[in-house]
């Protein structure tokens, strides 16, 4: 990526080298190209380090993309947590511990958030269809008066734009959340849990990703971002308590003037505040054209004149008030934001531009001080050394993803290679402990593993049978059972959880497909089963001989170290899937208990279900109890009812903040947060199979990265990053995410 003919000459920090232009010799004017002009090699030089970082740009949003679930979930959390930040650390002033005081706040804004919901559920999504269809009408008439007035086409032109755009953008909101009713539930669900590990530890891992970084730009960043919170915490803030006045206001109008749908239409208003601009205007909009079709234009002239009248007290006493020294963009920018964040990211990019765009335009000083290279590298004058820095690290990050891109792509291209490799190697790390046990009693090394196998190989018989017999055959019965129970659920409520049952239905449509898919594929798992038990069978008798040799290059320094790395993933992988699979029995068997006792149908093949599921950290628990106790709701009596739902809650609190946390953080050493990004990301990438073999693969990745970082970093001085001065920084759920300080001995 040189810019002209040059040489290359180290930089002193250690970076990159970069071509520094030599003098040239045997043209006229004395340089080495005589056609190509200075201000070309300039503009070439500026513009490949631009394409470069646009183009890391470009497919940082495609992945966040493709990745929606995930991404939207961080959001979510992330903007939520901005709003309550505060109210964690004034609680840990007061003394409170992290815990306590992440789970007091997450409890408040839990209750606070679910509140706002269930407003909108019970008042906006049921009246949906009344709504578009009175937008239509106010519309209609509108149409007929301006043909009886005979305005010109251009005008009616851009009337009809107008009434369209406001048509599409009220139905739209809610239309998008009903079509996608459960991926935005999920959405929900995950960020509910991410909330809570972001108010507890999202300090602590600000400072872990920027551990590395020198202290005066380490400080610059934390201050740029303590700054970008407090603003956007503030701009969150003030933005709801104006928009509750902006709605209760039109609710006031429009109960005064009888206008009907007042409650919706203002929830409506709600919802367009955060959108600046464009939301106020098409909320009112709305407003005067339901409001035109049912009273007349008179009644829309005193609207307008009572939203004049309150728009001008809000604007000059209230908005000042509430927004202080929190966001300050340009005009300029929030136009040009609100639809780029439309074209992104739909309806959440619209209420999220004006929040991303505050956090860049807040720390992007900073971010690009934190891109200055401690010495100046020689290079053309029109070059920022961030920018060059910035390039520099997304074209090496780009090949990165190239060649990771390259390996899913060719395990997609040859599934029953990947597949029965990945089963040999997660059961050969899981027998290990059996084998050694095994051995202690006398047993040579091929005997014992030829026992742990054969052991294993009828285990595995009796889930497949299991889950063939009972689960695949009654699937579509689980799903019927189901959303039965799931619409009784909504019917008593008055219907006003409809948007529950849709996901609900969505979901196990979705899962019997999955279920159904395992039964017609029966042969290729077949395959895989046999094909991994021979792999774990080898595996186990010849590993040690085959990891000695695959690691005879790796030099001698660093060679004991990787034998370490390789011990210690196997002892994660394996201890992951042994503590998994003792707490899915458990619960599940528990379940199916408790549903026999209870005289429920469907327990046989509930719990494979939810044996299967619980090794879906989090959500597979949540999902199988969930079914369990929509089956007692659809068939069961209201104590059948009573107690599900006991179990339904004990189980989740139980599994979700003692079990999981505690087999995660001993075993794979992954923070949950990690976990609950990584199972969403996973589904999207791999599917079912990938919810199931992310975690595990991450715990490996948690144990060997820094061995592997050192391997291909060929100046660090050892592998624990003290060529830095640095000591790298553990993110495991135990003890969290750690500063410096608080590692630091004694």
């Amino acid at each position: 990526m040189s810019d002209t003919p040059a040489a290359s000459v180290p930089r002193q920090d250690g970076s990159p080298a970069e071509p520094v232009v030599a003098p040239a010799t045997g043209t006229a004017d004395g340089r080495p190209w005589a056609l190509v002009p200075d201000w070309l090699t300039n503009l070439a030089a500026l513009g490949w380090r631009l394409v470069v970082v646009g183009l890391f740009a470009v497919v940082l949003l495609l992945i966040c993309n493709a990745l929606w679930t995930t991404t939207a979930s961080i959001i979510v959390a992330a903007v939520v947590s901005a709003v309550f930040a505060p109210m964690v650390i004034r609680l840990r002033e007061r003394g409170r511990s992290r815990n306590a005081a992440a789970g007091i706040v997450w409890a408040a804004a839990i209750g606070i958030i679910a509140g706002l919901l269930l407003i909108l559920v019970l008042a906006l999504l049921p009246t949906a269809v009344e709504l578009a269809q009175s937008i239509q009408a106010g519309i209609d008439s509108v149409k007929a008066a301006w043909a009886d007035l005979g305005l010109p086409p251009a005008v009616t032109t851009a009337l009809q734009a107008t009434f369209t755009a406001i048509r599409s953008v009220a139905g739209g909101m809610t239309g998008e959340i009903v079509s996608k009713a459960a991926e935005v539930v999920t959405i929900l669900i995950i960020a509910t849990f991410l909330l809570f590990f972001f108010l507890r530890d999202g300090d602590k891992a600000w400072l872990w990703v920027f551990q590395n970084v020198g202290d005066r730009k380490r400080d610059a960043i934390t201050t740029a971002g303590d700054d970008a919170l407090r603003k956007v915490g503030g701009y969150l803030r003030g933005t709801t308590i104006l928009a509750a006045i902006m709605a209760a206001t039109a609710f006031v109008f429009m109960w005064i003037l009888n206008v009907p749908l007042a409650v919706p239409l203002a929830l409506f208003v709600f919802l367009g505040t955060f959108i600046p601009y464009f939301g106020g205007i098409v909320a009112t909009g709305a407003i005067l054209l339901v409001a035109y079709a049912a009273q007349g234009p008179w009644t829309v002239v005193v609207l307008i004149v009572l939203f004049g009248i309150r728009n001008a007290f809000v604007g000059y006493g209230v908005r000042p008030q509430l927004y202080g020294r929190t966001v300050r963009i340009h005009p300029a920018v929030v136009l040009i934001a609100l639809p780029a964040g439309f074209e992104v990211a739909g309806v959440i990019g619209l209420f999220a531009a004006v929040p991303v765009i505050a956090v860049v335009l807040t720390v992007w000083s900073s971010a690009v001080m934190l891109l200055e290279p401690e010495v100046q590298p020689v290079l053309p004058a029109l070059v920022p050394p961030a920018l060059d820095r910035a390039a520099q690290i997304s074209w090496r990050l780009l090949v990165a993803l190239g060649v990771i891109a390259l390996v899913a792509a060719a395990a997609v291209l040859v599934p029953l290679v990947v597949l029965p490799v990945t089963a040999g190697l997660v059961g050969a790390a899981t027998l290990v402990p059996v084998v050694h046990w095994l051995e202690g009693r006398g047993h040579g090394h091929v005997r014992a593993s030829a026992i742990a196998v054969g052991g294993t190989v009828l285990i595995v018989i009796v889930v497949l049978g299991l889950t063939v017999v009972s689960l695949v055959d009654q699937a579509s019965q689980i799903a019927t059972t189901t959303t039965t129970g799931a619409t009784s659920v909504s019917d008593s409520f008055g219907g006003q959880l409809q948007l529950g049952a849709d996901a609900i239905s969505q979901g196990t449509v979705a899962l019997v497909r999955t279920l159904i898919g395992v039964g017609e594929t029966l042969a290729n798992l077949v395959v895989v089963a046999l094909l991994g038990t021979l792999l774990a069978f080898y595996l186990l008798r010849d590993g040690a001989a085959l990891w000695a040799r695959s690691i005879v290059r790796v030099p001698s320094a660093r060679r004991p170290e990787v034998d370490l790395a390789g011990t210690r993933a196997i002892s994660v992988l394996g201890g992951y899937m042994i503590g998994t699979a003792a707490i899915s029995f458990v619960g599940a068997a528990s379940q199916w208990l408790i549903m026999v006792i209870l005289g429920l149908p469907l327990a046989l093949p509930v719990f494979v279900l939810s044996f299967l599921l619980c090794f879906i950290p989090y959500i597979g628990g949540f999902i199988s109890t969930g079914i369990a106790f929509l089956i007692a709701v659809a068939v069961g009596s209201n104590e059948a009812i009573l107690v599900m739902l006991i179990w339904t809650v004990v189980f989740n609190l139980v599994q979700g903040n003692v079990v999981s946390p505690l087999v995660y953080g001993k075993t794979v050493h992954l923070h949950p947060a990690i976990v609950l990004v990584a199972i969403p990301a996973a589904a999207s990438v791999a599917g079912i199979m990938g919810m199931f073999i992310v975690v595990p693969a991450l715990g490996v990745v948690s144990a060997t990265w820094r061995t592997v970082m050192a391997i291909l970093d060929d100046h660090a001085a050892d592998l624990a990053g003290t060529a830095t001065g640095v000591t790298p920084l553990p993110l495991d759920a135990g003890a969290g995410l750690r500063t410096p300080a608080e590692a630091a001995p004694g």
